[in-house]
């Protein structure tokens, strides 16, 4: 039991419940076979302390939906906390079975050395560092600001980017630091997972917002604070703002957005489209350069073929949410009034589909068109019916390369 005004100061509060709560909590760690958890003033210094295995649980099932388990893909977890999702992940077995690696960043001592201690011998691929960035309510007295922050890595770097809860407390000239520190660390196809709070208008936040459960009535220009004491607590923004941020930095929104009590944002990097290649009907707007979903029928136009024969390959990935092992999914493709063969994948991961074209085709673009015969359907985070990932042509995490879509012999 906390009193209201301790929640305010997090420094405060976690110091007190180093005092009075972390005995008690371990004791019931121990009988409830929870000993593998941080202790309670680590777990409630970034979020509900109960729900600390069932957050980690959200996040693995999430990047498994979103088909980002490859093999080696490299992942940047900036404000890891105590590990609620590197925990998690560390112990996954399809994280094991195909080498993935994670880095863990936060601007907190205690959880980062905790982390250290206890994660990192669970999997050797993991390591975790500490940023000494200031942050009025997280770490105060830090030594460098946040705004001219660089991060330890190569461009590049990885694959996946995880800014969980962590823009939710970032004032303006830190969220642009930040996105342009992850544009660069991104790979050509990767993802970055940004939580935020947005709003859409003045208007609806001086009214609140009901689904993030927090007000925010101190309003500074593009941004708003829960409160003027310790203005990193909650930080909302106009999303319009945010989404010009992104595109400064070289980056792009996969839509939709997913709004709820934190508003997720996708991000990727932009691609220029090649020459050669046309994306027609069937791909979604603002991802059409990597890995990314189709719909169920789906076109793309190509440039004449040079040399006879040729060979059509669809370099793309099935998520294990999308296959069902009792049930494959099949996968036609037409070309110039010819239909290819069908082919049938009953399997999860990379697959290329592989046919002969046929001898007479036009000597100007020519569409070929795909259709699946069935997607995969809504979900909470996600309203969109998809059918598959798609590499045409772009290195896509770690170990791929470019994939022409015609192959000549």
């Amino acid at each position: 039991m906390q009193v209201p005004w301790f929640r305010r100061d997090f420094l405060l509060r976690r110091n007190l419940d180093r005092v009075f709560l972390d005995l008690p909590d371990a004791a019931i760690r121990a009988f409830t076979g929870r000993r593998q958890w941080p202790p309670y003033s680590l777990r409630s210094y970034v979020g509900g302390a109960e729900d600390f295995g069932t957050a980690g649980d959200f996040f693995v099932r999430e990047l498994q939906g979103m088909g980002l388990f490859t093999p080696g893909a490299r992942f940047l977890d900036i404000g890891c906390g105590c590990g609620r999702i590197a925990l998690a992940l560390a112990v996954e077995p399809e994280v094991r079975e195909k080498g993935v690696s994670y880095a863990g960043m936060d601007v907190d001592r205690a959880s980062i050395d905790w982390c250290a201690r206890h994660i990192t011998p669970l999997n050797p691929r993991f390591a975790f560092y500490r940023a000494d960035c200031r942050n009025p309510s997280y770490n105060p007295s830090g030594s460098q600001r946040t705004c001219e922050y660089s991060f330890p890595h190569a461009d590049s770097s990885f694959d996946l980017i995880l800014l969980a809860s962590v823009l939710t407390h970032t004032l303006e000239d830190d969220l642009r630091r930040y996105l342009d520190e992850v544009s660069r660390l991104l790979a050509p196809g990767g993802v970055i997972y940004a939580s935020f709070f947005l709003y859409e208008s003045l208007e609806q936040l001086s009214a609140g917002i009901a689904r993030h459960g927090v007000t925010f009535p101190v309003v500074r220009g593009h941004y708003a604070l829960n409160r003027v004491d310790y203005p990193t607590n909650a930080v909302a923004y106009d999303e319009q703002f945010v989404r010009e941020l992104v595109r400064e930095t070289g980056l792009s929104v996969i839509e939709p957005a997913a709004h709820g009590a934190q508003d997720l944002l996708l991000l990727t990097k932009r691609i220029a489209p090649p020459r050669d290649i046309a994306l027609g009907d069937g791909w979604y707007e603002m991802e059409k350069n990597c890995w990314r979903w189709t719909k169920r029928a789906f076109s793309v136009e190509l440039k004449p073929v040079g040399p006879r024969p040729a060979t059509l390959r669809l370099h793309f990935r099935l998520p294990p949410a999308v296959i069902q092992q009792t049930r494959p999914i099949y996968l036609k493709a037409s070309l110039a009034g010819a239909i290819l063969p069908d082919c049938e994948y009953a399997t999860a991961g990379d697959h290329i589909y592989l046919q002969p074209l046929p001898a007479e085709l036009p000597l100007d673009w020519f569409t070929v068109r795909f259709e699946l015969d069935r997607t995969y359907g809504p979900t909470p985070t996600d309203p969109r019916e998809l059918g598959v990932q798609v590499a045409f042509f772009a290195p896509c995490g770690a170990g791929y390369r470019d994939l022409d879509p015609i192959r000549t012999e």
